[in-house]
């Protein structure tokens, strides 16, 4: 009966489903352990948070050259073991920059980054990137071996481990930015032990053996990675993140606590529909892709369909009672993070949509339509945040920021269904009509309420002295 639901061993069905509960478990952790969080820190200490995670991911993400992300590709093994150093080696070099630049050229990088904002703990910057990186190279790997289980556990033991640390370190120590970034370290060492680092250390030395020429060879077949897709990415990081350096720059660390929060929350439909699908979509398509182009498309359309329902019902909900949900669960001094988030909620349904369907490009060898969408965004998203920020108000750079990001992520949309040779214009149309209709929905059902609250309050009798 178990079999009959799940599906068969390796299906995507089931592989989806193990993703997906793992990434369900984190979801209940977050909002069991989250507003403990909320109530110990405040919004500057969330800010300080979010800048060192930024920065670390970032530093990362360039480290590599993402050929990480391109371990599940190749099909000979030799190939395989041949991108694995060349990320290990290229991961050794960045964390060694990073090293370099936190003690030499602290001042130069903590304007780009506004990392001057964290103080001492700077210093921690080079293990986070060491971290991050062996982690992405640790998830990549399971991929390929269809080791979603390990994958899902390891989302479990990152979300819990992270929180259940803040608050320990919190109440125990000091309810500081320290706490949350040592948690932050911390977690990411509990993930990586539990991704089956040991068998990978032990296939180790056969990375050793491959040949430096073999290495070369394939990071020249694969240069696409860094030529197309890194910088696609570094242009989607860090735009992505400039709310988080601009509104400290501009206006006030606990202005960028509040959206820091948001970002956190918003990103939880996120990692349950998208991230979770994104991994095992990549698999999928790329072995059917080879088999039958038309059976891609078909399976692509459904993936498609099935995250814009979910997706829709998720963050119309978010749009229309976020600032209501943050204020309950959260505290009252977290309701600018809700109102943040009703707005960025309108986005992040396009870009749920957008990116497990982008993983297609890797497939169809589309990789500078990655290039062309970064480009867009980065574009977009930038002029709209600095239109918002001279108009003095980070209400209206939020709104600004993002109306870029829509229209990025549109183009997107539109980009993966003309690579795979679909009616694009048709989905494109269909999937926004869905979106303005269920949003639509939520914001009559909140002005319904908003109405009925405010006419009760007027009939409500007055009690006198």
């Amino acid at each position: 009966m178990a079999k009959g639901l799940l599906g068969d061993k390796g299906s995507f069905r089931r592989n989806s489903l193990i993703m997906s509960g793992g990434a369900l478990v984190n979801v209940i952790l977050s909002l069991v352990l989250y507003p403990i969080v909320t109530r110990i820190y405040s919004t500057e200490d969330m800010a300080a948070y979010g800048i060192f995670l930024s920065v670390t991911t970032l530093i990362a993400l360039v480290s590599t050259a993402l050929y990480p992300s391109g371990l599940v590709i190749p099909k000979l093994k030799i190939e395989f073991y041949a991108m694995l150093k060349l990320s290990l080696g290229l991961g050794c070099i960045g964390v060694l920059f990073s090293l370099v630049a936190v003690f030499l050229f602290q001042d130069v990088f903590g304007w780009f980054f506004q990392w001057h904002f964290l103080g001492m703990l700077i210093y921690f910057i080079p293990l986070g990137v060491a971290l991050e990186i062996l982690k992405d190279i640790a998830i990549n790997w399971n991929i390929r071996n269809k080791d979603f289980t390990s994958n899902a556990a390891s989302s479990v033991v990152n979300g819990g481990s992270m929180r259940i640390l803040s608050i320990g370190y919190g109440k125990l120590i000091a309810a500081s930015s320290a706490g949350l970034i040592s948690a932050q370290i911390l977690s990411n060492l509990f993930t990586i032990s539990t991704l089956g680092v040991g068998g990978m250390i032990k296939k180790l030395k056969l990375v050793f053996r491959i040949d430096n020429k073999d290495v070369k060879r394939v990071a020249k077949k694969y240069d696409r990675y860094p030529s197309y897709l890194l910088p696609s990415n570094i242009f989607n990081k860090y735009t992505a993140d400039l709310p988080i350096y601009l509104l400290t720059a501009y206006f006030a660390p606990a202005i960028t606590g509040a959206f820091v929060l948001a970002s956190q929350i918003i990103r939880i439909p996120i990692n349950v529909i998208g991230s979770s699908v994104a991994s095992v979509f990549l698999q999928k398509a790329n072995e059917l892709y080879h088999v039958n182009p038309e059976e891609t498309r078909l399976f692509a359309k459904q993936t498609h369909y099935r995250i814009l329902f979910l997706g829709t019902l998720a963050f119309g909900f978010l749009f229309g009672f976020g600032d209501i949900t943050f204020y309950i669960i959260f505290g009252q001094e977290w309701k600018l993070a809700g109102q943040f988030a009703s707005i960025l909620s309108i986005f992040c349904v396009f870009k749920l949509l957008s990116g497990p369907m982008a993983r297609v490009y890797r497939i169809t060898g589309k990789e500078q339509y990655s290039l062309y969408v970064s480009i867009s965004l980065a574009v977009c998203r930038t002029a709209g945040i600095f239109i918002g920020i001279l108009s003095g108000s980070y209400m209206l750079a939020i709104y600004y920021f993002v109306a870029g990001n829509v229209i990025g992520y549109i183009i997107n949309m539109y980009l993966v269904f003309k690579s795979l040779k679909m009616e694009s214009i048709k989905l494109v149309a269909v999937s926004i009509l869905c979106v303005a209709l269920i949003f639509a929905l939520f914001f009559i059902l909140r002005f319904t309420l908003d109405h009925f609250l405010s006419f009760t309050n007027y009939f409500m009798p007055v009690e006198e002295d």
